[in-house]
């Protein structure tokens, strides 16, 4: 990255369309990312989206100042044709919750006309509840065998509280935080380093004082 890089980044959730958006307008990502929180780097002229390992999963040109409702939509981004290859990926998704929420994938595909998109629907509440939440929900659904994405809605709007996106943003620094911590500890440095260090500004201490002497002798001189 150029030092004097202008670029900023913002983080957004991925909608149930495996979109995201910026300044009114949509681009689109994988669609497998529906319901997570990506960072969004801006420049001048581009649009980029990173997953959490912070590799680029999608590229734009950004759309100019004025324009809303305008959609950028990649091919590659949208789900195949392929409902076992859609059926496999939504269920990965879904094993984030657990073994409920395996469960809860499952019958709501078998069970409801439009199982998959309404499992789409369900990831996509990640940008409207906390994880644990929803994982709540999905759990709670399962044990009254309440197969639907209405079902979910219903007990979040009951159980849980809506956040805000800066909420969201601080949840996710803290867990970003916490995983470079683990994967990158600091390393305890020996105690002769800091005190060569400490002798290295002693002796810089003692060449500025002895200056100030110097000019105050000739000054009173």
């Amino acid at each position: 990255m150029h030092p004097y890089d202008t670029a900023k980044t913002v983080y957004r959730t991925v909608n149930c369309e495996g979109r995201v958006a910026y300044r009114q307008n949509f681009y689109s990502v994988p669609w497998q990312r529906i319901g997570e929180l990506l960072p969004v780097r801006i420049t001048e002229k581009e649009l980029i989206v990173y997953g959490p390992d912070v590799t680029e999963i999608a590229r734009h040109e950004l759309f100019p100042r004025g324009a809303a409702g305008q959609r950028r939509i990649h091919p590659d981004h949208l789900p195949g044709r392929d409902p076992q290859q859609k059926y496999a990926l939504l269920k990965q998704r879904f094993t984030e919750f657990g073994a409920e929420g395996i469960l809860f994938f499952e019958q709501l595909v078998k069970t409801r006309r439009y199982g998959k998109e309404e499992a789409s629907r369900v990831l996509a509440l990640l940008s409207t509840y906390r994880r644990e939440d929803l994982q709540g929900a999905l759990e709670r659904a399962a044990r009254y065998r309440a197969f639907s994405l209405p079902a979910v809605e219903r007990i979040l709007a009951a159980q849980a509280r809506p956040y805000l996106a800066s909420e969201s943003l601080a949840d996710e620094a803290r867990e970003h935080l916490a995983e470079l911590f683990q994967q990158a500890p600091v390393s305890v440095r020996p105690t002769e380093d800091y005190q060569e260090l400490f002798r290295k500004v002693e002796n810089e201490n003692q060449g500025e004082n002895q200056i100030d002497d110097d000019q105050e002798n000739n000054q009173s001189s």
